[in-house]
């Protein structure tokens, strides 16, 4: 598997963090807000064309991008800190190939974020509608191909001073809504795992989140709902999320204890129960 932007150097006191589904929506945002935050970022999508495009929106200096609006300063990337690689996170030899590359490139893996998602068949389909094989690739990119990713990690995580895992989650995991029970269940069943990580690596300093960002103004929300009105900017979420990172640099004591599900607000970040 040969990187985008195969000509970087290792960042040895940059903390790395590894993001899925980076070339759209949250990914793409997160990935801004951590590279303008001085992060080292690898991220991945499917698609090489939109992979290549988010390389070359990342690494240019953006005087009015979004990003930068909402964090109140510019995004000016550095592109030795970006890579970048095509690929299906669904893919067992493409996972080894990320987490490889990665850990080559940088010396070093300090979170990883479980952002990529499907919706499966769309318009989604109710319970009794749905077919085995469309919650079968619902569960695979969802829950199976997250945990294996955090396994290929967990060596590279452990060797850090603190690490982070984050799993992006939604509403649905806990709403029950028509139409949303499979893509629902699989985030419920990532938000469980996570938990239950959290309480397996308790004794080797890696903090476990998932988080809901809640609705959000994304291709795959308008998929799901074109109706939808009010929705948050990706931006104004990974504004919130970069204070979960922040200690990784050494500079701040992690915010939230580990493990708790982590909910998106107007105020920022908050606990939630369910």
């Amino acid at each position: 598997m040969t990187a985008v932007n195969s000509k970087v150097e290792k960042q040895s006191n940059t903390p790395v963090v590894v993001i899925t589904g980076g070339t759209q929506g949250l990914g793409l945002a997160l990935a801004q807000a951590l590279l303008n935050a001085g992060f080292a970022v690898s991220l991945c999508a499917r698609t090489g064309a939109d992979v290549e495009a988010a390389r070359m929106l990342l690494t240019r200096k953006h005087r009015n991008s979004v990003v930068g609006e909402q964090l109140g300063q510019s995004v000016d990337s550095d592109p030795a800190r970006l890579l970048a690689m095509p690929g299906d996170v669904a893919d067992r030899d493409f996972q080894r190939a990320l987490i490889a590359k990665t850990a080559e490139t940088f010396g070093r893996i300090d979170a990883v974020v479980n952002n990529a998602s499907t919706l499966g068949i769309l318009p989604m389909p109710s319970v009794t509608d749905s077919t085995t094989e469309n919650e079968a690739q619902v569960f695979d990119v969802n829950v199976f191909a997250p945990l294996q990713l955090i396994r290929l990690a967990l060596p590279h995580l452990a060797t850090q001073t603190q690490s982070l895992i984050l799993g992006i989650s939604s509403d649905a995991a806990v709403g029950g809504y028509p139409g949303w029970g499979v893509y629902g269940a699989s985030k419920a069943a990532l938000d469980l795992f996570h938990k239950t990580l959290a309480a397996e690596l308790a004794d080797q300093r890696i903090l476990v989140h998932s988080v809901d960002p809640g609705d959000m103004d994304t291709a795959m929300h308008r998929a799901a709902d074109p109706g939808a009105q009010g929705l948050t900017s990706p931006a104004a979420v990974a504004a919130a999320l970069l204070a979960l990172f922040q200690p990784l640099k050494g500079e701040n004591k992690f915010l939230f204890t580990n493990g708790v599900r982590l909910q998106v607000t107007r105020d920022g970040l908050m606990e939630v129960t369910a």
